[in-house]
């Protein structure tokens, strides 16, 4: 039985530029499907601190009981706030564990198919490109090919700049819903609103204003509801104006192939 290699020279140069260039597209995917999954658990990592945080909040906020002055209403309104929040967060903390993985992924990928691609192109530039077998030619142009694609990939799906915004909405969320947290703190302690009788038989004696606490319980529901408006957001930014043509990319390529693969190193 021919081993994979024998079966690979029994080939023509024609078969073996296509088996090449094919086993170097395929393993740039495997390679960045490797590293996607890593650094995806990498981002997993480094957010943990922040998701033990929610599980805190929420613990806490589906354990507190409502206050007695405060109507079952106003209970539901801003416990669906934090609700609203918390669902929002998820889907920023989502989209910038995806935008983190893939940029690191195309960088690893890129840095990888570079080295290789110096050490080939080294090796075209000593033989010159008419000097260069097929198969050789196959490999050079398909290793270009996956460093042009990783070139444009991060600066027409702007990876970067999306993970800062997702990532600074999901901070800012978390800020709102930790706030929800302290109101109801606050609105437990009907201390806060009592009041100085001065008056009548009663003078000098405290009662709990309710008109007041639910009037300012009413007024934080409003903020609240006002800080979810103004969080809303959808953001995915992509550039297409990025996109290169396809001569842009054959420039590029004669370029590279032209500047000193053509000229033979002298002995």
């Amino acid at each position: 039985m021919l081993s994979p290699l024998s079966l690979y020279r029994a080939q023509t140069d024609k078969v073996k530029s296509i088996i090449v260039f094919s086993s170097v597209v395929l393993t740039a995917a495997i390679v960045f499907l490797i590293a996607n999954v890593q650094m995806g658990n990498v981002a997993v990592n480094m957010m943990r601190p922040f998701s033990n945080s929610q599980d805190l909040i929420q613990q806490h906020i589906d354990k507190v009981s409502k206050p007695d002055l405060m109507t079952e209403t106003q209970f539901k309104t801003i416990k669906t706030q934090q609700k609203v929040l918390a669902t929002r967060k998820t889907h920023y903390l989502e989209l910038s564990t995806l935008f983190f993985r893939n940029y690191y992924g195309v960088l690893i990928l890129t840095m990888l198919f570079s080295c290789v691609g110096g050490v080939v192109l080294f090796i075209v530039i000593n033989k010159g490109w008419g000097g260069s077998s097929e198969p050789l030619k196959a490999l050079f142009l398909a290793i270009l090919m996956v460093v042009t694609f990783c070139g444009f990939f991060p600066v027409v799906f702007k990876q970067q700049e999306n993970f800062n915004q997702n990532i600074g909405s999901y901070m800012n969320y978390t800020k709102a819903e930790a706030n929800i947290v302290g109101q109801l703190s606050m609105l437990q302690n009907t201390s806060l609103f009592n009041i100085t009788e001065i008056k009548g038989k009663d003078s000098g004696s405290t009662r709990i204003d309710t008109n007041r606490y639910l009037r300012e319980t009413d007024s934080l529901i409003n903020m609240n509801t006002v800080t979810i408006n103004n969080l809303t957001n959808y953001i995915l930014t992509i550039d297409a104006r990025e996109i290169k043509s396809i001569g842009e990319v054959y420039k590029n390529y004669v370029n590279t192939i032209s500047g000193d693969t053509t000229r033979r190193r002298t002995p």
